[in-house]
């Protein structure tokens, strides 16, 4: 959520402008997203103040956590962190997906689901309007319409890469059995829309913005964002799912050449930069800085008690990351002991870099005179995002919703990494030189390397984007087989550990494929047969 985006007179407005949207943000599927009332539609949409809160509430759609934050969620799925939580073991709806176990029925499907159809729906909403609305500047008008096509595009993207064969819905529908006979597209057909979205908003919205403005979608955001889905559709969705057909449209092919020239094009401009100490990108006083390209905004200043999950305005998923009941706890506060870093990725660690240890990993038993242990404890928790006292929530409402720290989805050096992937067999001494600018940050000129291969990006990968929710989707791009070697070692438990038992049973199964099925109750809703559940019905 934006700063911007949070003054109260906007969130008034927003209430009026999007009660129907809200109702259905309530439900439990894509499949009723009728409004209930058009009771104030008449007097909706109609100045760009109105269009602005529309547009917020797409914003919204986008950085809801709503007890599925896809970060977290891919962190535990991958070799980078274990479920943990309360002793005992707690949120099955995480553990599941470790354990390659998860059910239709499960609430991180369901969860991630409605987010998605929901900020659908809110964006079509958005079309559906726009022409009614009294634009004063013409200019702004297109802005809107390419930040809405832009976020439409990445609820699409979510829905492909986790549940594959999913409806598109392009447009408000007539009615809900309209819905209900929607079928699914293959991920090609997805994947084919998400490009449109994207490349028709990239040449509207600015390159850059400014700081009140931080947090909106940008030019080099979208293009960050086409280099992901390019390297995981190459990796993954040809291989795995079968796609074979070029990522284009309007003329342009989203293939090796535009992605490198996109990314090269972000380094030339010099409108980023990585920051001398990698402990600073993650400072919580240092939001949006140099080497920042999107970060999702969160703050307190609604203190928000209201546990759902659509009314919360701070970042959620702090609380989820701390040790339970530290001692001393000045620095940090109590939290839940999800997500914690495996011995894999500890391990993954050079000796030399211990810098991007530090910041990325908190060894409780080494800098806590005592902390309560939860289910899975390894005794290491993610230290970028553990609540910190310095910031604790004071303005009121509920701490654990209001945790005023951004999300860091994008750094600059991430554009370094993919442009050195994909220079690699071509051009590997200007690939090695983008690899090491990441590698000497941390660990100083002496571990330059001369050379690099596709494995030494994918560990500097691990490394630098611990805990940031980049793994899994790494993994899986580099095959299913590939996938489940890393992450059943990452179960390998070391001898003296005093909990073993909490981390048998559980391996990746490859025919998931990673993925997960469509919510139970959106099958039921659909006309018989018309939806499968599970992606490998489908081979």
């Amino acid at each position: 959520m934006l700063r911007i985006m949070k003054r109260n007179k906007i969130l008034n407005l927003f209430l009026v402008v999007f009660v129907s949207a809200m109702i259905l943000s309530c439900a439990d599927d894509f499949l009723n997203l009728e409004p209930k009332t058009n009771l104030l539609e008449a007097n909706s949409y109609k100045t760009e103040q109105d269009a602005y809160a529309a547009l917020v509430a797409v914003y919204d759609a986008y950085s809801l956590q709503n007890w599925n934050f896809v970060p977290l969620q891919s962190d535990i799925f991958s070799d980078d962190a274990f479920c943990a939580g309360e002793p005992g073991g707690g949120m099955w709806q995480w553990q599941a997906q470790e354990m390659s176990v998860i059910e239709a029925e499960n609430g991180a499907s369901s969860d991630l689901w409605s987010r998605c159809y929901s900020g659908i729906y809110r964006a079509n909403m958005f079309f559906e309007k726009e022409a009614g609305i009294a634009w004063t500047s013409e200019a702004t008008r297109i802005r809107y319409d390419a930040e809405v096509h832009a976020l439409r595009a990445w609820f699409n993207w979510d829905l492909v890469r986790h549940f594959g064969w999913v409806p598109l819905v392009p447009e408000l529908l007539p009615s809900s059995e309209d819905y209900k006979s929607n079928p699914q597209r293959t991920p090609e057909e997805v994947y084919a829309f998400v490009i449109q979205d994207l490349l028709t908003a990239l040449p509207n919205l600015p390159i850059i913005v400014p700081y009140e403005e931080k947090g909106r979608l940008t030019q080099d955001a979208i293009k960050v964002l086409l280099a992901r889905i390019y390297l995981f559709y190459e990796g993954f969705a040809k291989p795995v799912l079968g796609a074979t057909a070029p990522l284009s449209y309007g003329g342009t092919e989203i293939n090796k050449t535009w992605v490198l020239s996109a990314m090269e094009e972000i380094i030339s401009s010099n409108r980023y930069q990585l920051l001398p100490d990698y402990a600073s990108v993650f400072a919580w006083d240092n939001e949006e800085n140099a080497e920042s390209i999107l970060e999702y905004h969160y703050s307190d200043v609604t203190a928000k008690g209201d546990w759902n999950a659509w009314s919360v305005d701070g970042n959620f998923a702090v609380i989820f990351y701390g040790p339970r009941s530290p001692s001393p706890s000045d620095v940090y506060t109590s939290g839940w002991s999800f997500a914690v870093p495996t011995w894999s990725l500890c391990d993954e660690f050079e000796e030399a870099d211990s810098v991007r240890y530090n910041v990325s990993v908190f060894d409780a038993n080494k800098d806590l005179t005592a902390y309560s242990a939860g289910f899975q404890n390894t005794g290491y928790f993610n230290h970028k995002y553990m609540p910190r006292a310095a910031f604790y929530p004071t303005k009121g409402g509920d701490q654990a919703l209001n945790w005023p720290k951004n999300y860091i989805d994008m750094r600059y050096a991430e554009v370094l990494l993919i442009a050195a992937e994909l220079l690699l067999n071509d051009n590997n001494a200007q690939a090695t030189d983008y690899f090491n600018q990441v590698r000497t940050r941390a660990m100083g000129a002496g571990a330059a390397k001369a050379s690099i291969t596709l494995d030494d990006i994918y560990h500097e990968r691990r490394v630098e984007f611990s805990g940031e929710g980049q793994r899994k989707w790494d993994l899986l791009r580099r095959g299913l087989d590939y996938a489940k070697t890393w992450i059943d070692k990452s179960w390998i438990v070391p001898a003296g550990i005093p909990n073993p038992d909490e981390f048998i049973g559980r391996e990746f199964k490859t025919d998931t494929w990673g993925m997960i099925p469509i919510p139970a109750a959106e099958i039921n809703l659909a006309d018989p047969g018309l939806l499968k559940q599970y992606v490998p019905a489908f081979r």
